[in-house]
């Protein structure tokens, strides 16, 4: 008789197992996981949560105040009662040989990755692993978890908590990246009781943030710029919820971004080609080169660069090319990593074309080039004026658009510019200049602006250089046309 009391009791204890199984059976999760799984929190006695730390790989304690991944568990159904704990990266649950210690480092389901479900009083429930003793937070939580106790008590009764009902701090990460820095924002949470803000976290390698938030005090609103990154790295970024108890929510999602390096790239006709030229970046210490990308009409590049490798310097000329051929060409730069930066503007000009025609207006920061706009002073948006009747501006980017050069001497104040066979030699504040290494008298003297932008004189350039110039007063601009 006592043998079939026990029988029955025995049988009645399973189907209460099969039931509360049954009931942590949740609804497919929205963040990513691609099947409904049984995903629970354990709370101890005194509200704290069971954590594997760094989602797993490490030892189980019960310290955590709230939920997030390395709080998180899914329920594994090994049939006959029994059941294993997987960890939020895929480790389960594993009790030492002596109890003393709890791991979620298990790859596989074996006699110490097994438990058993004691179903106590209201809702509450024990572990009992493979040799009869019980899993325990110590001190009832807030400590290490233990499993070496021959009794249930406080200590070892443990509550389930649905995850799904707890993930409502969980955010949507996004990212936009410029020149300038890369700009986050995120959604707010549901329920932003108790929220003070948000840390941010990143590295260098996926999986692999830092632990230190890349802000000394957590983000007020929902939007951030991190401009502290280099040009080039590809970095990984997470969010996660700032209580006021300075516990942390769940991770959000994880983006990859990285800076866009941007690139000036230039064109002008060559004889038998195009010579095309280029700045380096703010930033281009793993920059290895530059592949540059051709077509024949806007926007179709071949994804096949023009060069088998990265060209090394700022400068390339392409000779295969057909004569009198419009071209549209962008660059990009190539990483010590083999990985390509954002493309370059794009610019377009017909090969072997001997004719340059530069368009320039008065107030105006910019110039065209066959039709191209260009920065007149690029990066500084420094404009052409009127001084004393006369027109000024920064002339480097004029006569390098020609064909020519421009250097600039500290010691003495002077401007050197070559173009073809001329030079001319002119001074800051000096109205005496050499025109090909003769005195020649200027009626306005150069100046160096107040934005300390050396500004000199087109009219008096433009005829030292022979050039062909029209002047058109009611739209004050001025057409420089050049032969070469």
């Amino acid at each position: 008789m006592k043998i079939e009391a026990r029988s029955r009791k025995t049988i009645v204890c399973l189907l209460i197992i099969m039931i509360i199984t049954s009931m942590m059976t949740f609804p497919k999760y929205g963040y990513g996981d691609d099947e409904g799984k049984n995903l629970i929190a354990i709370k101890t006695i005194n509200g704290k949560y069971l954590c594997a730390e760094d989602g797993g790989g490490d030892v189980v304690n019960a310290t955590r105040d709230k939920i997030g991944d390395w709080e998180t568990f899914q329920v594994v159904d090994l049939g006959r009662g029994k059941f294993a704990l997987k960890s939020n990266n895929g480790d389960y649950i594993r009790v030492s040989k002596d109890g003393n210690s709890v791991y979620a480092d298990s790859n596989e389901i074996g006699r110490r990755e097994t438990f058993q479900l004691v179903i106590l009083k209201n809702n509450k429930v024990a572990f009992k692993i493979h040799d009869g003793k019980y899993i325990c937070a110590e001190d009832g939580g807030g400590k290490e978890v233990v499993a070496n106790r021959d009794k249930i008590g406080d200590w070892e009764t443990f509550e389930f908590i649905k995850v799904e009902k707890a993930r409502a701090d969980k955010v949507l990460l996004t990212a936009k990246s410029d020149a300038n820095g890369i700009t986050f924002t995120w959604n707010k949470p549901g329920n932003m009781k108790n929220i003070i803000g948000y840390n941010l976290y990143r590295g260098t390698a996926s999986g692999k943030q830092d632990t230190t938030p890349i802000t000394d005090f957590p983000i007020e609103g929902n939007s951030y710029t991190d401009k502290n990154v280099n040009r080039g790295t590809t970095y990984y970024y997470i969010l996660r919820v700032v209580y006021k108890d300075n516990s942390l929510g769940l991770l959000s999602n994880e983006l990859a971004a990285k800076l866009i390096s941007k690139i000036n790239l230039k064109a002008r006709s060559a004889e038998k080609g195009v010579y095309l030229s280029w700045d380096k970046p703010h930033d281009s210490r793993n920059i290895i080169g530059y592949y540059l990308y051709r077509s024949k009409a806007s926007g179709k590049q071949s994804t096949t660069p023009i060069t088998d490798f990265p060209v090394e310097g700022t400068s390339y000329y392409d000779k295969n090319v057909e004569r009198n051929t419009n071209y549209y060409y962008i660059l990009k730069p190539v990483y010590r990593d083999s990985t390509l930066g954002d493309p370059s503007n794009e610019v377009s000009l017909k090969s072997g074309d001997n004719i340059r025609k530069i368009v320039i207006e008065v107030g105006s920061k910019y110039m065209y080039i066959n039709g191209n706009r260009e920065e007149i002073d690029p990066g500084r948006g420094t404009a052409v004026v009127i001084n004393n009747g006369r027109t000024f501006l920064p002339i480097r980017a004029v006569v390098e658009a020609m064909g020519g050069e421009v250097r600039w001497r500290e010691s003495d104040k002077r401007v050197s510019i070559y173009l073809n066979e001329d030079d001319i030699q002119l001074w800051i504040g000096d109205k005496i200049a050499k025109v090909n290494g003769k005195n020649k008298e200027t009626d306005v003297a150069p100046y160096i602006s107040d934005r300390d932008r050396t500004m000199l004189p087109l009219r008096f350039i433009a005829e030292s250089l022979d050039l062909e110039v029209n002047w058109d007063g009611p739209s004050k601009t001025v057409t420089i046309t050049m032969e070469k």
